[in-house]
């Protein structure tokens, strides 16, 4: 932990996702996220603090255990640059991106594809939203944006470092290896029929699709269910975080208790 000091110019850098992927970090902001990596035992390279932190959060420094001595003290308009939110949260930390293998995340019984999501609070949501029904595997098509963009961090609340992130080059390829490990894929398409029903002894891979597009035609072809939300009113269509909330409460009730 704390084993690795970046300038404040190569952090800046890290708002774009060509450098994060070089140099295998990302960077984190504020109490709440910082302290769900520290419990999660996340490594954590470097934090950076400033001195009004420092004045402010006496109990949370020591709560944490940080050491003082291995702090970066920034000031206040330095802290400002490495956010784009008005007032910065005083606290920041890069953190190692955790090297996991696409079998690691196939070991869980029930696991959640997106597949092409754009929106950053909406990815952010939908992997927050699977780490409070206790999906541990997440597989994340690299179409989409970004987990480690820093709205995308915000939006989870801490859920990134609860999970199995990978991120798939050809996500209908690494469909068809979950389907080699025992998993059903089940598609997301509000636009046919429903063809699927929990099973308590099914394991499950659901698949998300983008927000205008929905899942691609090669995921589709991979697909061994449909799951459509069945709709009483007249609203167009449902957010893909909500309706993923929905169906995962579904298969929760077969599947998790």
């Amino acid at each position: 932990m704390l084993d690795r000091t970046y300038s404040v110019k190569e952090i800046a850098k890290l708002e774009k996702r060509r450098f994060r992927d070089e140099q295998g970090v990302f960077l984190v902001e504020g109490k709440k996220i910082i302290y769900e990596a520290l419990h999660a035992n996340a490594e954590l390279c470097q934090i950076l603090v400033t001195n009004a932190f420092l004045r402010q959060q006496q109990d949370f420094v020591s709560e944490t255990g940080l050491d003082i001595r291995q702090l970066t003290v920034i000031a206040n308009h330095t802290a400002q640059k490495l956010t784009d939110t008005k007032t910065p949260p005083g606290i920041f930390a890069v953190i190692k991106k955790p090297t996991l293998q696409l079998n690691e995340v196939l070991k869980n019984d029930v696991i959640v594809a997106i597949d092409g999501v754009r929106d950053p609070g909406n990815l952010g949501t939908m992997i927050r939203t699977a780490d409070w029904f206790g999906v541990k595997g997440i597989l994340i098509s690299k179409e989409g944006v970004d987990p480690y963009n820093d709205k995308v961090l915000r939006a989870t609340m801490g859920s990134i470092f609860h999970v199995q992130l990978y991120v798939s080059d050809y996500l209908a390829h690494d469909l068809e290896k979950a389907k080699k490990t025992g998993h059903a894929v089940v598609v997301s398409r509000p636009e046919v029929p429903s063809t699927f029903s929990p099973n308590e002894k099914q394991k499950i891979c659901l698949v998300m699709g983008g927000e205008s597009l929905g899942t691609s035609a090669e995921v589709d072809a991979v697909a061994d269910f449909n799951f459509a939300i069945p709709r009483f009113g007249q609203a167009e269509s449902l957010n893909v975080a909500m309706s993923m909330g929905i169906m995962l409460s579904q298969i929760a009730e077969k599947t998790f208790l």
